[in-house]
């Protein structure tokens, strides 16, 4: 019979009928511990208490009946509080979130771990003001989030931006592979960082060891963004996680892929080249000094349920989405990016979960299809670009929801199927543009408002991105490029999704000549 762990209920649920029991069989010994979840139960027990509020928030634990309370339900009304004592202080904690970021740390293979509550937006950018101030150069890929890009003008750093690999079978770009980051090192020998997005958003995963191994020879920190990695630890098999490639600091969305609540994320480090009381300073300046509860308890809860159950359920996965790819195939007119395709192509290897399907072949571009499985199956797929749709797998999924994807596929390719035809997918190059300035000085100059289109040629005081990935076609400071115009156009005109600083359509500002 398989052992349990009942939760106590006078602890956690003290009233009510239901009950948590965990199955802790196949749970390794040293993982035992993390069934601890110190912030999620000192916060439940908090509000099982019979407390009137006379702090805030205003809505004091739920008192009045209100069309929100009736839909999320009374516990998190009563969960949502504020800072005190028994629950501890972000910004300098010492009891339960101390216990419950050592306990992160733990997990995730470092020595400290901080709770996020501004995304992982705030983690990057406080990675970003720890290593590098005003004119000092830092290593970046071309295909890097926009918050790396908002810590680059935040710390008033010089960027030296990194071609990534360009897939253009896909339409994508993978990770910035060796070579091209000791070219950089090689050419910009006063860089004090290096930024390393891994996986990409489309899960690439370069040779991250190596490039720790040789930044570290010469001085340079290592920091990594790992937005679309919380998972990356509990996989089996040989895929390794950033602290174990030796990165110095790491970012990762919990909220992505590690099941906690949205805006909520986990910033790592190990070792000494970085300093946790400035990092911590940092984070600081930036987050919300009213940090919230149900975000960083979710982490906690999370953080608890990966460490105990996650290469469990991940390898129980993996033969489910093996199946899943071999279907999506059978018929030839769908490709699938696996691992030996990314190893052969690109010597990177590649994070399964990232379901990155080439759809070009039934006559249909990517935009298309996303928005059809929306509208006609339900489905939410993570984006879509002009060749691919990608979709995102974690622990919550499961064979029966996964069968559901590959039948809407299976349907659509059905009904949809035309002539094979030749697409100009506009793809992001991620191509470096001259940098005529650094981003923090453009941010600030003098600027003018003009179209787009009269633009080329301007150096911009804007940022023009693509949501999602997030990754931005222009930033502060850079020459804005015929291609850069076209590939505004395209996707504006495609999908929609293209964030400018501006309110008004077609229009960015651009440094006074």
């Amino acid at each position: 019979m398989a052992e349990k762990v009942l939760f106590n209920s006078d602890t956690f649920l003290e009233g009510h009928s239901d009950k948590i029991t965990y199955q802790i069989s196949n749970v390794k010994p040293k993982n035992i511990t993390h069934i601890k979840m110190p912030l999620f139960e000192a916060l439940v027990k908090y509000a099982k208490q019979d407390v009137t509020p006379f702090d805030v928030p205003g809505h004091k634990m739920g008192a009045q009946m209100t069309p929100f309370k009736m839909t999320v339900g009374e516990m998190t009304m009563q969960m949502d509080v504020n800072s005190m004592k028994e629950l501890d202080l972000l910004s300098h904690p010492q009891s339960v979130i101390k216990e419950a970021q050592e306990l992160a740390a733990k997990a995730y293979n470092g020595d400290q771990a901080f709770f996020l509550v501004n995304g992982t937006t705030v983690g990057i950018q406080a990675m970003i003001m720890s290593v590098v101030g005003p004119n000092d150069t830092i290593l970046v890929p071309r295909n890097c989030h926009k918050s790396v890009m908002n810590g680059l003008i935040l710390s008033g750093a010089k960027p030296i931006f990194i071609q990534p690999e360009m897939d253009l079978a896909f339409g994508i770009s993978h990770g910035v592979s060796v070579e091209r980051i000791i070219k950089g090192l090689d050419e910009n020998p006063q860089a004090k960082a290096l930024l390393v997005t891994y996986p990409t958003y489309f899960g690439s995963l370069n040779d991250l060891e190596t490039i720790c191994d040789i930044a570290h020879e010469r001085g340079v920190v290592v920091i990594v963004d790992s937005a679309h990695g919380a998972h990356l630890p509990f996989m089996p098999g040989k895929m390794k996680d950033p602290m174990k490639a030796g990165a110095d600091a790491v970012t990762y969305s919990m909220h992505k892929t590690g099941g906690s609540l949205t805006q909520s994320s986990l910033l790592v480090m190990q070792g000494e080249r970085i300093s946790a009381n400035k990092l911590q300073k940092m984070l600081n300046m930036l987050q919300s000094t009213s940090a919230n509860y149900l975000l960083m308890s979710s982490i906690d809860a999370a953080r608890s349920e990966l460490a105990m159950h996650g290469k469990e359920r991940y390898k129980k996965l993996r033969p489910v989405v093996s199946e899943a790819i071999e279907a999506i195939e059978a018929f030839g007119d769908y490709e699938v990016l696996k691992s030996d395709y990314i190893k052969d192509k690109f010597d990177q290897t590649y994070d399964w979960t990232k379901l990155v399907i080439r759809v070009n072949d039934i006559g249909l571009t990517g935009f298309q299809v996303y928005t059809i499985m929306k509208e006609e199956y339900g489905i939410q797929l993570e984006l879509a670009e002009g060749y691919v749709v990608m979709a995102v797998i974690s622990t919550a999924d499961s064979r029966e929801s996964i069968g559901k994807l590959v039948d809407a596929l299976m349907d659509l390719r059905r009904r949809y199927k035309k002539a094979s035809q030749h697409f100009d997918a506009h793809v992001m190059t991620c191509s470096i543009n001259e940098l005529a300035c650094s981003p923090r000085d453009a941010f600030y100059a003098d600027n003018e408002v003009v179209s787009i289109d009269d633009a080329i040629g301007r150096i911009s005081a804007d940022s023009i991105m693509i949501y999602p990935p997030g990754i931005p076609l222009i930033i502060p400071g850079e020459v804005i490029s015929e291609a850069v115009v076209q590939h505004y156009h395209y996707y504006n005109e495609t999908l929609g999704n293209v964030l400018t600083e501006e309110k008004m359509p077609h229009q960015i500002k651009v440094l006074t000549d």
